[in-house]
């Protein structure tokens, strides 16, 4: 039971990190949408998704590897952190000599903002790496106090410079940057990364022999993160290309009111989000372990009935919540919620079995099923746009994300043969989309039949994790009358 309760505390912890950074920032939607017009906003939601799409290819995904190397080699966490954060410090370099590429007319006038998003990046990356270096460290307990210093300078910047100035854009990125690095700060004084940097750089540069030991360093984690820097391209490519396409072929305003209907369904995103940065640990410190199936097997039964259940739920809300976080012009898109709500079921699901591939370090066949997804969404997006507008966008998301959940639940029983629960969740999912498809389109009583699709899906999986609850009923109370004695 001891994996289990590491992954319950951790969990905990990277809970409240996540209420003090995604959800804070989800937040701010209605400050945006307020105080921003759909142009502006739309432009806002164009850097995020440069800035997604260029931090794994200037970093190599060097933070994946550096957390997956600390974990399997404490003594020398120190060398791998230095290689973090020497290969991240050199991407921002190299980002702000391409910057001038944002000028070109795809971007929709991000040009303008070179130096904001240079800034941006920087503070991104750096934040990312450190959230890595101290889950490789084991110091969870660090990463909600430092998240929660990052959220409160944004989210006090925010209003003070888009609300209070109206500054806009520039106070957007301002203050998106300006909390990230106090964040940064915090993890490299406080938090020590800093002196656990410095002691692995003197290690890897002290002596003779310098080019030979960071070979020795550098190889195994470039053969670990390698592969999954064209599967961050391809997942950015199957999952915000379709920003291009809306821009390119309906305009940056349709662009930002897709952005603006997305942010509802990543609090999906969101919810997972919590639990994967303590799955991926757990993961990796029992990928040697017996029982790894087993522990797969019952881990997914219980996150596919919450995640399954909060679909729903979101998808029956959805008019709802869209009247709190979509302001103005911005809340018809409130009808794209729940076909993007699909779209982001299947990611949460592609996402953990792509900790198969991470914890048995086999992460090349990750690489393909996202580039088979991404072209999935290359192809599907131009051509459905032309028949249902920006609707198309969302169905070839969906598609995309169910092609790679397939691919992915086919061919990592070869590492961790695992039982997905397939009886229930293949019903489960056919619910799911019937709901989205009589909730976006209106059709007479849709209200009534997508509660009752919830409450279907609640049966459903609700009978699939019964017998795991009644077993691990039994066990607490097997252990705790074990204690009594």
């Amino acid at each position: 039971m001891n994996k289990y309760r590491n992954l319950i505390i951790n969990f905990g912890l990277f809970a409240v990190n996540a209420v003090a950074t995604k959800l804070v920032t989800f937040l701010l939607v209605p400050l945006y949408t307020y105080f921003m017009s759909a142009g502006e906003y739309g432009l806002t939601d164009m850097s995020l998704t440069v800035i997604s799409l260029v931090t794994p290819l200037a970093t190599l995904s060097v933070a994946d590897a550096a957390v997956r190397f600390m974990v399997g080699d404490r003594g020398r966490a120190g060398e791998y952190a230095f290689v973090g954060f020497a290969v991240t410090l050199a991407s921002v370099a190299a980002v702000a000599a391409l910057s001038p590429l944002l000028g070109l007319g795809a971007f929709g006038g991000l040009g303008s903002y070179k130096g904001w998003f240079v800034l941006a990046y920087a503070s991104s990356a750096l934040l990312q790496l450190c959230g890595e270096v101290a889950r490789g460290m084991g110091r969870v307990r660090l990463i909600p106090i430092c998240a929660g210093l990052s959220s409160l300078v944004t989210c006090v910047s925010a209003v003070a410079l888009i609300g209070g100035a109206g500054l806009s854009v520039i106070g957007y990125f301002a203050s998106v940057s300006v909390g990230p690095l106090a964040a940064v700060v915090l993890y490299l004084t406080a938090g020590g990364l800093g002196q656990l940097a410095l002691r692995g750089a003197r290690a890897v540069l002290g002596g003779s022999g310098v080019l030979r030991r960071v070979a020795a360093l550098a190889r195994p984690m470039l053969a670990y993160s390698l592969p999954l820097v064209p599967n961050s391209l391809f997942w950015w490519a199957g999952t915000s290309i379709n920003r291009f396409f809306i821009t390119g072929m309906l305009g940056i305003s349709a662009s930002g009111m897709f952005a603006a209907g997305s942010k509802v369904p990543n609090l999906l995103n969101t919810a997972y989000s919590i639990f994967q940065q303590a799955w991926q640990l757990s993961a990796f410190q029992e990928s040697e372990e017996d029982g790894l199936a087993g522990f797969f097997s019952s881990v997914f039964s219980f996150l596919q009935a919450a995640m399954c259940v909060l679909c729903g739920a979101i998808s029956l809300l959805a008019p709802w919540l869209a009247s709190f976080f979509l302001q103005g012009e911005f809340y018809p898109a409130w009808t794209m919620i729940p076909v993007m709500l699909l779209a982001n079921l299947m990611n949460v699901f592609n996402a953990f079995y792509g900790t198969v591939y991470t914890s048995t370090m086999h992460t090349a066949y990750i690489m393909r099923t996202t580039l088979a997804g991404a072209v999935c969404c290359v192809v599907l997006t131009p051509a459905l746009i032309p028949l249902i507008g920006v609707y198309g966008a969302c169905v070839a998301s969906v598609a995309s994300q169910a092609l790679v959940f397939a691919m992915r639940a086919a061919d990592s029983r070869k590492y961790v043969a695992f039982d997905a629960g397939w009886r229930y969740l293949l019903p489960t999912l056919a619910v799911l989309v019937v709901q989205a498809v009589v909730a976006a389109l209106q059709v007479d009583g849709w209200y009534a039949v997508s509660a009752v699709c919830l409450v279907a899906v609640m049966l459903l999986q609700g009978l699939h994790i019964a017998p795991q609850l009644i077993r691990l009923a039994e066990s607490l109370g097997k252990k705790g009358a074990a204690s009594g004695q």
